[in-house]
């Protein structure tokens, strides 16, 4: 039977949005903390590299053991509706491109060019160091794990209940992820400010999940996203 998709609709069970909720702060919050710990008080020094690894492969077991029938369901949404998610993916996309050029403007005018993205300069220099491995993580591991959190749990379990509320957690708690370890860790509170940098991403990602009710699709869009980053990265 098709899946004809005329509105949003949580596609996520009680028992998913329950442990969605309770591992999402432990994502954001408690495992980084961990892998801190790790990289700073490991008898040779840890390894970040696996320690990154560690962490999303973790998550992404995670999302496949809870979320599995959710992610099977979005597959049949994208099957059965790939005209209208294909226009949506390239509307989402040119927005994602014009609000972050919006952002890194922002940005300057409040830093100047001398001050960089702590969160981009380690993902950047680990890409380098170690491209297939990091292309893995940031390609496929990361926007799975990061979706189905940020987007299937946070905005999808509150959108049929507040839609602003939606958005602005999920933007809000998705921006806050990337540069909160940096601020703490540097003691730099003026690191917060590159949360505007994923404003951008986090608007168009949530954008387009609330258009195609399949999570496929901004799964694809974090993909491409990642994707050419880490080009740029390798390409320096």
């Amino acid at each position: 039977m098709k899946i004809i998709v005329t509105g949003f609709l949580d596609t996520t069970s009680k028992p998913q949005r329950i442990a969605g909720w309770i591992y999402l702060p432990l994502h954001v919050f408690v495992l980084p903390l961990f892998v801190a710990m790790y990289l700073q008080y490991a008898p040779k020094g840890g390894n970040e590299l696996y320690a990154t690894i560690a962490y999303y492969a973790f998550g992404f077991v995670f999302c496949l053991f809870v979320f599995w029938r959710y992610l099977r369901t979005a597959y049949d949404i994208l099957c059965d509706n790939w005209a209208k998610n294909a226009l949506a993916f390239f509307l989402a996309y040119i927005l994602c491109l014009l609000l972050t050029y919006l952002a890194a403007s922002v940005v300057f005018l409040l830093l100047g060019d001398g001050a960089s993205n702590a969160n981009n300069d380690a993902i950047d220099a680990l890409t380098r160091d170690y491209p297939r491995m990091m292309m893995g993580i940031t390609v496929f591991l990361a926007p799975l794990v990061e979706e189905v959190l940020f987007r299937g749990v946070c905005f999808g379990s509150l959108r049929m209940k507040h839609k602003t509320l939606a958005y602005l957690l999920s933007i809000g708690l998705f921006a806050l992820y990337h540069v909160w370890e940096y601020a703490l860790g540097q003691e730099d509170p003026t690191a917060l400010v590159f949360m505007l940098e994923y404003i951008p991403a986090g608007y168009a990602l949530a954008w387009l999940y609330d258009k195609t009710n399949c999570i496929w699709m901004p799964i694809f869009l974090h993909m491409l996203i990642n994707a050419l980053a880490s080009a740029a990265a390798t390409a320096m």
